[in-house]
């Protein structure tokens, strides 16, 4: 039987320090494996410094949707760089803020970054997932996930996700943290409510009982 592996990643370590703080909670105390980083902002460098190395860090682009394939490729190369030289590391994951990346023109620019990095990168669907694959990238078998639900993610919601994941392997994408003290977002007391779903035991305990193992990163 194909084993079951979630990755729960917790997106925008690095947009404000209430966030951070609460993402780095939501590993150490919850179900929390990987992180996506924003690296263009004034708090990025205290947030990669934080983030303890049992917890996989990856690169949380920002960038303009409307920028064409060349622009693309030199903004994403330059905010590699800029996290590199902050973690001392490469990004173990790349995806988008607000899923910039799903865009053509910005998909086909990263894939020409990432590939050969053999970096996983966030599949929003299964077309998605097999363009991944295709150009030599990594790619979780299915995403769970949806930012326009505010919250997306109640300890329910969490738990009982958790108990249905498909064999194979899942990436979960969470918005965990502490009501946010320095930037104006639309997505603020929610994150307390998916911080709430991480930390719950019961959360812990329907990876558990489902029998799925918690990654940070993708076997192999």
């Amino acid at each position: 039987m194909t084993a079951r592996i979630a990755l729960v990643v917790a997106d925008d370590l690095g947009y404000d320090p209430a966030i951070d703080e609460g993402i780095l909670e939501a590993h150490r105390d919850g179900v929390v494996t990987a992180t996506s980083a924003l690296v263009t902002g004034p708090y990025a460098e205290a947030a990669l410094r934080a983030a303890p190395r049992s917890l996989a860090v990856g690169l949380h682009l920002d960038l303009d949707p409307a920028l064409d394939g060349r622009e693309a490729e030199r903004e994403i190369r330059r905010q590699f760089l800029r996290f590199e030289a902050i973690r001392g590391a490469t990004p173990v994951h790349v995806d988008g803020h607000r899923h910039v990346h799903a865009g053509p023109r910005i998909l086909e620019a990263l894939l020409r970054v990432a590939a050969p990095l053999r970096l996983r990168v966030r599949a929003l669907d299964p077309a998605m997932r097999d363009r991944i694959r295709a150009a030599g990238a990594l790619a979780c078998d299915a995403f769970l996930g949806d930012a326009d639900l505010r919250p997306c993610w109640t300890p329910e919601h969490l738990a009982a996700a958790a108990g249905a994941l498909a064999p194979g392997s899942t990436e979960i994408m969470l918005h965990p943290g502490h009501v946010p003290t320095h930037v104006r977002t639309g997505f603020a007391a929610e994150r307390e409510v998916e911080l709430a779903a991480a930390v719950a035991p019961r959360v812990r305990e329907a990876f558990r009982s489902a029998g799925v193992s918690l990654a940070g990163l993708l076997p192999g």
